[in-house]
């Protein structure tokens, strides 16, 4: 008769890592939950006011208009009140500045999201919980970790080539704009190809996936990712910005443009932007790169620019097409949706893969492997 219990020591330990992920998932699911329907609610109740004002400018010139002038001023914003921030230096005037000004575009987008909606399922907002502490994590992480990793890899390389060889480079003889255009598209060529490397590597990939796990789109899940995502973009993003050695004004304000695109390629606003489509990373090319579909998802990388993906052959934006709003990650529809899961999701990988490829196979191997312990 064959013995049922020589996997013993393994049934036992899976099973009890199996049960741990478990409870803390669920209970993550609970706290998640409750300040959905506590805390949250309330906020998208008055949100929800404006559901009725969509459908009355629905085809009107009113809409048009909108749809039109929204992205221009939005970056337009950026520039005046960014060089606006830095006009006597960096300091905690610009610090604040920066904070305020962002909770004023969230208070702005989301209105404006339930108005023109790209999509009407996407107004649901059940992932808010979770992208929210998403945040807060990744904040902590990029402050206290990621930020300075990149300042001590900034100061390696300056001692060890001479910081007069950036200076030397960056023209600072240009306009204000043109040198945050010029630095945004020079960050953003080692951001695609990072980018994309997460795209093709499987292992990247699963770091990666947390972000693409979200089934919906709006102004704020851009920030949905991995805290260790970030870990070797705090490397990679450093040394161009350590040689190039742009003035800490041209720095600041070029990130403040790149969150308001952030905010823009991930909105649920129904936009048009014509030419801008073909120069950032707007949120109808970035919609594809969300899709199910691994050949439209594997396209348009680009996190500020889009031009390195028309450069490269990943640039994917079919004219008389509209991207569909069911997104996700297509082959893997067990991914999971609490905080908890998605921070463990990296290290349980090979099992939610395994699991979404035989589902009932694995159901069978745990249940075997839990009475033989």
């Amino acid at each position: 008769m064959k013995n049922t219990n020589n996997s013993h020591p393994k049934g036992k330990i899976t099973s009890f890592f199996n049960a741990l992920y478990n409870n803390l998932d669920s209970a993550s699911g609970k706290f998640e939950n409750f300040c959905r329907d506590y805390i949250l609610r309330p906020f998208s109740w008055l949100f929800s006011r404006v559901d009725p004002w969509s459908y009355t400018i629905e085809g009107t010139l009113f809409k048009k208009i909108l749809q039109v002038s929204i992205y221009p001023i939005f970056m337009a914003a950026t520039f005046v009140i960014g060089f606006k921030l830095v006009e006597d230096g960096f300091t905690i005037r610009t610090f604040l500045g920066n904070i305020v000004m962002f909770l004023i575009f969230g208070a702005i987008f989301a209105p404006l999201e339930r108005l023109i909606p790209f999509s009407r399922k996407w107004l649901k907002d059940d992932e808010t919980t979770t992208d929210i502490m998403l945040f807060f994590g990744g904040k902590f992480w990029g402050d206290y970790i990621n930020g300075p990793l990149r300042l001590a890899t900034i100061s390696i390389v300056v001692q060890e080539i001479s910081p007069e060889i950036g200076r030397s480079i960056w023209p600072t003889y240009l306009h204000p704009v043109v040198q945050v255009l010029l630095l945004l598209s020079v960050r953003d060529f080692f951001r695609y190809w990072y980018h994309r490397w997460m795209h093709e590597s499987e292992f990247m990939w699963r770091w990666h996936s947390v972000h693409h796990s979200s089934t919906r789109l709006y102004w704020f899940n851009g920030t949905r990712s991995h805290p260790l995502e970030g870990l070797v973009s705090s490397f990679l993003w450093a040394i161009p910005l350590a040689f190039v050695q742009a003035p800490v004004e041209i720095v600041f304000v070029t990130g403040l443009l790149s969150r308001t695109i952030g905010r823009f390629q991930h909105t649920n606003m129904d936009l048009i932007l014509g030419p801008f489509d073909y120069i950032f990373s707007s949120p109808k090319n970035h919609r594809y790169h969300h899709s199910k579909n691994i050949e439209e998802g594997n396209s348009n990388y680009g996190g500020d620019v889009i031009f390195w993906d028309i450069l490269f052959g990943t640039f994917y934006l079919p004219k008389g097409k509209k991207p569909s709003d069911e997104i996700g990650i297509g082959d893997m529809p067990n991914f999971p949706k609490t905080f908890v899961g998605l921070m463990l999701a990296p290290f349980n990988y090979g099992n939610l893969k395994k699991k979404a490829r035989h589902p009932h196979t694995v159901e069978e191997e745990e249940k075997v492997m839990a009475g033989s312990s």
